[in-house]
């Protein structure tokens, strides 16, 4: 199954590529030029710096309606942002990810249906024209508690805290290589990555929660360390940013790969408008969603229309 999703998002990124390959509306000012990752920098500055904000807000409202369902009311907000140096043979590559939703139906407490803060920065000096010896810090977490939603034996919602700010973490430090086939597409090797598991939250912490030491708040990983990043524009109005990161931790279980991938897919209606697809993918071993059962693939799809604003 790791194999295929792998493969596939690979296709994806050769697919969009040829298409990109095909575009005829790239500026040609000569001080514009496109760089590796597919972003459009100036060649007289060092620091390049962009992004997008997107929010979108849904509403439901429900009156003898005879098909039935329920009054709710749903609210998503992601930004985007990059921060890019580049001089002689060497880059620095920062992305910032935030994502945030909130729903809120009739009868039920308002619950949070997105969250999580993902910061990529990513060092590289240039051996050949699509090599670079680099190092890389990656740091993903949630702003905010998340609950596991159930009932008791009246019927009443019931609900436990699962996660917190910084319950789980993921801090990692790996140097390596990447290999930059073409513009808008890198992949990074890591046979020697270091990284720290936090569940800074002392109640997660003594249930040993994410595979933490009962009572721990910090469990050191080492291992092999692949992320794929990915960015293209598939026509002149979607574009398609995707990023995915496999980890072997060599002192637990090597064979068990941990994934998480991201895909964000966007297409302008208007100027200010468009339609936005967040699709998230995750498989920990560590991290049992019901006690006594095995792990499972997490999957998250978020699809709204609301505003979207380029930085």
């Amino acid at each position: 199954m790791k194999k295929l999703l792998f493969g596939a998002f690979l296709l994806v990124a050769a697919f969009a590529n040829a298409q990109d390959n095909g575009r005829t509306d790239i500026k040609s000012d000569l001080n514009n030029k496109i760089d590796k990752t597919g972003r459009t920098y100036d060649s007289t500055k060092n620091w390049n710096k962009g992004g997008s904000v997107s929010v979108n807000v849904a509403q439901t409202s429900l009156g003898n309606w005879s098909g039935g369902g329920t009054d709710a009311l749903s609210a998503n907000a992601f930004v985007n942002l990059y921060a890019d140096y580049q001089k002689g043979k060497d880059s620095w590559a920062n992305n910032l990810n935030v994502q945030y939703g909130y729903l809120k139906t009739s009868g039920l407490d308002g619950r949070k249906s997105a969250d999580l803060i993902d910061l990529v920065s990513l060092y590289g000096h240039s051996i050949s024209p699509k090599l670079d010896v680099s190092a890389l810090f990656r740091l993903r977490t949630q702003g905010f508690k998340g609950y596991t939603y159930g009932e008791d034996a009246d019927g009443n919602e019931t609900k436990e805290m699962n996660s917190a700010f910084f319950a789980p973490a993921y801090i990692t430090l790996a140097p390596g290589i990447t290999y930059k086939p073409f513009k808008n597409f890198n992949l990074f090797l890591s046979p020697v990555a270091a990284r720290a598991l936090v569940v800074a939250n002392q109640t997660l912490s003594d249930q040993g929660a994410y595979g933490v030491d009962t009572g721990k708040q910090v469990k050191f990983q080492f291992g092999f360390l692949l992320n794929a990043g990915y960015t293209a524009n598939i026509t002149k109005t979607i574009s398609y940013t995707g990023n995915l990161e496999l980890y072997s931790n060599y002192l637990q279980d090597p064979q068990n790969i941990y994934m998480f991938m991201t895909n964000t897919f966007a297409a302008k209606l208007t100027k200010a408008i468009a339609v936005t697809w967040n699709f998230n993918l995750a498989y920990d071993d560590l991290y049992r969603p019901v006690e006594g059962k095995g792990p499972k693939f997490q999957t998250q799809s978020i699809l709204g229309v609301g505003l979207l604003y380029k930085l």
